[in-house]
C-alpha cells in the first residue's frame, strides 16, 4: 500500500473561501440522533409549539444527514447517509410515512441506494410496539426521465400518533451530485442538521436559500484519509483483473455543519412563486480539483457547456433540427405573409390549431414531433419544439430560450446546472426587435407569455448566448362599469360589466375553460348573495384573446319589506374589494405578482325623487412609499339625482420585497375599508 500526503498547503482559499486560519479545528458533536434508540419521550408533544403549529398534521423529530466523500476503484465516490424520524399526529400526516429518494442516473451508472432499515412504533398500554419495514417487497421505482428514478416506500402500519423512522445510504459516481439539504418543510422541525466532510483537493460552490436563521453553523478542518484502489495497468491500459494496487490518501478536510431547530411549517403564501426558493436549504456546485496545490482543474459547468450539449441532445437539438411536419403550411406562410411578425403570429396559431399542451412542464421532448403532430398533443417540449421547427420552415430566424417556470424555481445565475431549466419557448429574431413565444396558450395574445414563464430570466440558445429578460409588458386589468337606478320603494336595478384585459383575462378565461360556460354562469349568480340577476350572465368575446374578455349582467337588489327613513346602499362592496389577500401580520419572502397591476370600479347611480343624499364616504388616496402603488377613492354628485364612485388601485411593481409587506397589506386594508363604506340615502 502507497501512502500520500497532501500537504496544508493545498487548502488555502479552498472552499467557499475559506482558509485554515478563519475556521477551527474541533470535535464533531455527537450526531443528534441514532437509528432505533427511541423511547416515550418522542411521542410526547412539543413542549414549546408555536401557536401556528398546534394543528399540524405531523413533526418531523429529527432529520439528520452526512455527506463525505471516499476513494473506491479507479474514482472518488460520494456517500450519503440519512437518518429521519417523524411523529404522524393525525390521518393528514399518513402521507408523512411515505419516503421518496431520487437518484441520479446517467446511461449505465447510477447511484446506488442501500443500507434501507424502516420501523413504525407505536405506543401501547405504555409500551413501545415496532413493525418493521420490509426493503424487499415495500420497494418501489419508477422513471422520471432519463437522468432521474425515484424510489418510495411507506412505513407499515401507521395510526396517529405512530412516530416513523427511517435510514439509508446512497452511494454516487457522480462527484457533482453533492446531495442538498432542505432543513424546513410544510410540516413543523424540531431537528434538522446536515454536514459535510470535503477533503481539500475537492473544491465546491455553496448556496443557501431561504430566511430562517441556523441554530448552528460551524466550519472546522480535520484530519482525512481514505483508500484510494487502481487496478493493474498493463500495455493495453487499465484492467480490472487480477490484484489492485491501494494508495492511502492522507490531508485535511473541510468539515462543515448546519442546524436549524424549532422550525415552524413553511406557510404558503397568495402571490409567491416556487416555495423551495424560501424554505431553508443548501446546495452545492463542483467547482474543481487541485491533488498537487498548483493544478488546478476547472470542473464547473458553464451556462455555453450546457447550452452545446442541449444542442447535441438527441430529445432537444436533434429533434430542432429536423424538419417540422407542418413545413408545407409553413412555407405557404412564408408567401401569404411578407412581414415577419405576423408570419411568426401565423404560424403560432397553425401549431396551436394542431396541438394541445397536456399540462406537463419538460424541457425534453418526450416523443418525435410527427407523432405530437399525429397524436395531436404533448409536453411543453413537444409542443414548443414543433413551434420552432415551423418558425425557421417558414424562413423565420427562431431559436429556442431555456427557462424555470415559477412553480419550479429562480434560477441561479452563478451556479451553471441544466437541472435550473424544465420549460422552452421560442425567441424569434425580427428586423425591429424581438419575440417570444410559446404555443401551449392559446388563451393569450401574441405578445404574452403564460403567466407560469414569467420568472425573471431565461437563456437563449444561439452561438454566443444570452440572458433575456422575461418580464411582460402587459398588465393585469380589471375593469367593471356598473349602472343602478333606484326607485321609490328602495330597489337597485341596472346591469354590471365586468371586463378583464391582459392576465386577468387570460385568469378570466382559463376559469371559463375549466369550469365550463354553464358552471361559470351559475357560480357567477352565487356570488352576489343579497342580490338577484333578472337575466342570465352574458360573456362577451371569450373566443378572441387580442380583446378583453367582458360577463355582462343584470342585477337587482330589493328594497326594504316596509319603507324606511335611511336606505344604506353598499355600491363599491357589491363591484369592489371585499377581502385581503394578505392575512397574516408578517411575511418573511416576497409578494410576487408576476405583472403589474390595475382595478378599477366605477358606478353610476340614479335618484328617485323621493330619496336625498344623507351622506356619502368621504374621498381618499393613498400611496405606498416610493410611489409603489396608488389607491384612488372619490365620490362625485355632478346633480341632486345623480352619483358616481370611482376607486382605482394600482400597483406598479411587480415584486414586493419583505420590508414592504406591511405597508402593502395595510394599504389593502384601507382600500377594503373605504369600499366598504355604504351610501346612506334619506327618504323624503
Amino acid at each position: 500500500m502507497r501512502h500520500i500526503i497532501l500537504g496544508s498547503s493545498l487548502l488555502l482559499g479552498l472552499l467557499y473561501g475559506y482558509s485554515p486560519a478563519m475556521a477551527q479545528k474541533a470535535t464533531a458533536p455527537k450526531p443528534p440522533i441514532s437509528f432505533g434508540d427511541i423511547s416515550a419521550v418522542d411521542f410526547a408533544p412539543n413542549p414549546t409549539p408555536l401557536a401556528a403549529d398546534s394543528a399540524a398534521e405531523a413533526e418531523v423529530l429529527c432529520d439528520y444527514g452526512q455527506s463525505r466523500i471516499v476513494g473506491a476503484t479507479e474514482k472518488f465516490q460520494v456517500v450519503f447517509d440519512r437518518t429521519t424520524r417523524i411523529h404522524i399526529l393525525r390521518k393528514a400526516g399518513y402521507d408523512w410515512a411515505t419516503v421518496r429518494v431520487p437518484l441520479y442516473v446517467d446511461n449505465e451508472q447510477r447511484e446506488k441506494l442501500s443500507n434501507l432499515k424502516g420501523f413504525t412504533y407505536n405506543l401501547v398500554g405504555g409500551k413501545v410496539e415496532k413493525t418493521k419495514l420490509d426493503p424487499s417487497s415495500g420497494v418501489f421505482s419508477e422513471k422520471i426521465d432519463k437522468n432521474h428514478v425515484l424510489y418510495s416506500f411507506t412505513l407499515p402500519n401507521v395510526k396517529e400518533g405512530s412516530v416513523v423512522e427511517f435510514t439509508y445510504t446512497i452511494t454516487s459516481d457522480f462527484l457533482f451530485n453533492l446531495q442538498d439539504w432542505q432543513f424546513q418543510h410544510r410540516i413543523p422541525t424540531r431537528w434538522s442538521e446536515y454536514r459535510v466532510a470535503l477533503p481539500s483537493f475537492f473544491r465546491y460552490k455553496e448556496i443557501t436559500h431561504g430566511y430562517l436563521p441556523f441554530a448552528a453553523h460551524d466550519q472546522a478542518w480535520v484530519p482525512y484519509s481514505t483508500g484510494y484502489h487502481q487496478n493493474q495497468q498493463t500495455g493495453y491500459g487499465s484492467v480490472n483483473t487480477g490484484p489492485t494496487q491501494t494508495t492511502s490518501i492522507s490531508t485535511q478536510a473541510l468539515a462543515e455543519r448546519w442546524v436549524l431547530q424549532n422550525a415552524p411549517a413553511f406557510r404558503e403564501e397568495p402571490f409567491m412563486a416556487a416555495a423551495q426558493d424560501y424554505m431553508r436549504s443548501v446546495h452545492f456546485e463542483l467547482a474543481g480539483s487541485d491533488f498537487t496545490g498548483h493544478d488546478f482543474r476547472d470542473l464547473s459547468n458553464t451556462w455555453e457547456k450546457i447550452g452545446a450539449a442541449l444542442l447535441s441532445d438527441e430529445r432537444f437539438g436533434v429533434v430542432l433540427n429536423q424538419n417540422s411536419p407542418l413545413a408545407t403550411e409553413a412555407k405557404a406562410l412564408r408567401a401569404r405573409y411578407p412581414d415577419a411578425r405576423a408570419r411568426a403570429e401565423a404560424v403560432l396559431r397553425l401549431v396551436q390549431q394542431h396541438v394541445k399542451y397536456n399540462g406537463q412542464e419538460r424541457l425534453y421532448t418526450s416523443q418525435p414531433t410527427r407523432k405530437t403532430y399525429e397524436q395531436h398533443q404533448g409536453n411543453s417540449a413537444d409542443v414548443n419544439l414543433l413551434l420552432l421547427q415551423t418558425l425557421r420552415a417558414a424562413e423565420l430566424t427562431a431559436s429556442p430560450v431555456l427557462l424555470s417556470t415559477r412553480s419550479h424555481g429562480r434560477i441561479v445565475t452563478d451556479m451553471p446546472l441544466l437541472s435550473q431549466f424544465n420549460y422552452t419557448i421560442a425567441h424569434v429574431l425580427l428586423p425591429d426587435g424581438e419575440l417570444l413565444l410559446d404555443a401551449t396558450e392559446p388563451l393569450l395574445p401574441i405578445e404574452m407569455l403564460p403567466e407560469r414563464c414569467l420568472n425573471e430570466q431565461g437563456r437563449l440558445l444561439t452561438a454566443t448566448g444570452a440572458w433575456v429578460p422575461l418580464a411582460s409588458k402587459r398588465n393585469y386589468l380589471e375593469y367593471t362599469k356598473a349602472d343602478f337606478k333606484l326607485d321609490d320603494t328602495g330597489t337597485l336595478r341596472g346591469t354590471m360589466r365586468q371586463g378583464y384585459s391582459g392576465y386577468a383575462g387570460l385568469a378570466a378565461r382559463q376559469q371559463v375553460l375549466s369550469q365550463g360556460e354553464s358552471a361559470y354562469k351559475i357560480q357567477l349568480g352565487r356570488r352576489w348573495t343579497d342580490w338577484q340577476l333578472t337575466n342570465p350572465p352574458t360573456l362577451l368575446e371569450l373566443e378572441d384573446p387580442s380583446k378583453a374578455f367582458a360577463v355582462e349582467l343584470a342585477m337587482t337588489l330589493p328594497g326594504p319589506e316596509t319603507p324606511a327613513n335611511l336606505l344604506y346602499l353598499p355600491l363599491m362592496q357589491t363591484v369592489g374589494l371585499s377581502t385581503n389577500p394578505f392575512r397574516h401580520a408578517d411575511r418573511f419572502f416576497p409578494v410576487d405578482f408576476s405583472t403589474s397591476r390595475e382595478l378599477t370600479q366605477v358606478v353610476s347611480l340614479v335618484l328617485p325623487t323621493r330619496y336625498t343624499v344623507q351622506e356619502k364616504p368621504a374621498d381618499l388616496q393613498l400611496a405606498l412609499p416610493g410611489n409603489a402603488g396608488k389607491f384612488l377613492y372619490h365620490v362625485a354628485q355632478p346633480t341632486l339625482d345623480r352619483l358616481e364612485i370611482t376607486s382605482r388601485l394600482q400597483l406598479t411593481k411587480t415584486s414586493y420585497s419583505p420590508a414592504e409587506y406591511a405597508a402593502l397589506r395595510e394599504f389593502y386594508s384601507r382600500a377594503i375599508a373605504k369600499h366598504a363604506e355604504m351610501l346612506v340615502l334619506q327618504r323624503k
